[in-house]
């Protein structure tokens, strides 16, 4: 199968991401039929899709010709077999609960074509565990979409311990087709990667709240005045080059008597080691020649620049 063979994609739950993820395929051109067995719920999300549609025309992210052929593209089903009988793609979207999905994973294999390759957008579970029961295992894949869907371009891309490398390549096409920027984690742990982060920065949150460090406003200001804007420049790694990495090494040890024998830090210390300390080095985790220190500093705060100015005009 190539991802030219896929046309028409099915998307099975009408939540929040649900909604959005059908959206995110009929911007790109693709046949839509979104499911779900409440039709009071296919109502909503046509007038969430209207409403999303809206605000991308309002600030100029879509053109009033893109935007008029959206929803024809899209059907509201809420019969399943009726939904899934001609799909080439399937990104399931419903509550996070194995059961259900597995349940409903049994279908969806007995329902839609042979070719068809079936998606979950799980956040949480394991596609090895939803995907038990099922005789399609080479062509079942997971694609966590980030809240919102239509708006935030990275995916999460996982595969099971049976899904094919064909499977995996064409399901990464297709998200770059469909305009999203994929990401794939190499082993299957709860969470994946981005709720990993979110469960450390919400606990982090809720234990300097129950302490009274600060109000809880002042604890989002320190994401979304400081934090959030950088890390939307540089990661953590990039970061952590820029800090210096002898000097983020000095604090690992201040906080962890184990570090020299402890395994989650062994990449920092090699580093430092060998004298490389990041961009002051022109090597850390990332390599920065021929740039000198000063020139990429400046950039990676022209680019904080650019988006801080962007927010303030809002």
């Amino acid at each position: 199968m190539k991802v030219t063979d896929i046309k028409k994609i099915a998307v099975v739950g009408v939540g929040t991401m649900g909604t959005g993820i059908a959206q995110v395929f009929a911007q790109s051109g693709y046949a839509v039929a979104i499911n779900d067995t409440d039709q009071g719920a296919l109502e909503r999300a046509k007038i969430k899709i209207e409403a999303s549609v809206s605000t991308l025309l309002d600030r100029h992210l879509l053109t009033n010709k893109e935007a008029d052929k959206i929803l024809p593209r899209i059907r509201f089903i809420k019969d399943l077999a009726l939904a899934v009988r001609d799909a080439d793609f399937i990104v399931e979207a419903i509550n996070e609960d194995l059961q259900l999905k597995r349940d409903l994973f049994k279908r969806l294999d007995h329902l839609s074509p042979r070719h068809t390759i079936i998606a979950s957008n799980s956040s949480t579970l394991s596609i090895d565990e939803i995907a038990e029961g099922t005789k399609r295992v080479r062509k079942l894949i997971l694609t966590h979409f980030i809240n919102p869907p239509q708006v935030i371009p990275l995916v999460e891309v996982a595969r099971g311990s049976k899904t094919s490398q064909e499977t995996l390549s064409v399901t990464l096409k297709l998200l770059k087709n469909a305009g999203k920027r994929p990401l794939v984690c190499n082993k299957i742990i709860p969470g994946y990667l981005i709720n990993s982060f979110n469960s450390a920065i919400m606990f982090t949150a809720l234990s300097l709240l129950s302490m009274d460090v600060a109000s809880m406003e002042d604890i989002d200001r320190a994401f979304t005045e400081a934090l959030g804007p950088r890390y939307s420049v540089i990661g953590p790694f990039k970061t952590m080059d820029l800090f210096g990495l002898d000097i983020i090494w000095q604090g690992v040890k201040s906080f962890n008597a184990n570090a020299h024998n402890d395994p989650r830090v062994a990449s920092i210390r090699k580093l430092v080691e060998a004298g490389n300390f990041g961009v002051k080095t022109g090597k850390g985790f990332y390599r920065y020649d021929p740039k000198s220190p000063d020139r990429v500093l400046q950039d990676i705060n022209g680019n904080l620049v650019d988006i801080l100015h962007a927010k303030s005009k809002g």
